[in-house]
């Protein structure tokens, strides 16, 4: 996946709210609990969709670069949103990145 060529997504979706008592008090309030989960769509199944919040541009080269995957359920999805000129908001070569970091600490001292 160099390059990346996912695409950058914003997910609506319902988690499952639960109270772990013996019983429900007289004034409990039920609520739905709407989440928002933004990142690369990783993964499509008919079943479910993978994000990957965070993407590690220095491990370039192995197989582990991807962390941080919330695997949703298509049935919780309320809403996703392909978002538009994601290509230029992230460096993606690792040199591109320590340059930047050392840039940063250059900066620092």
């Amino acid at each position: 996946m160099d390059g990346i060529g996912a695409s950058l997504v914003a997910v609506e979706w319902e988690d499952i709210t639960a109270y772990s008592r013996t019983a429900l008090p007289d004034d409990f309030e039920p609520y739905r609990l709407r989440k928002l989960t933004c990142g690369l769509l990783w993964k499509e199944t008919p079943e479910y969709i993978v994000v990957v919040g965070d993407y590690d541009i220095t491990n370039e080269g192995r197989d582990y670069r991807h962390n941080d995957f919330h695997i949703i359920p298509r049935g919780v999805i309320r809403q996703l949103t392909y978002l538009q000129g994601s290509g230029s908001l992230v460096a993606l070569k690792g040199e591109a990145a320590l340059k930047g970091e050392a840039a940063l600490k250059a900066e620092a001292s």
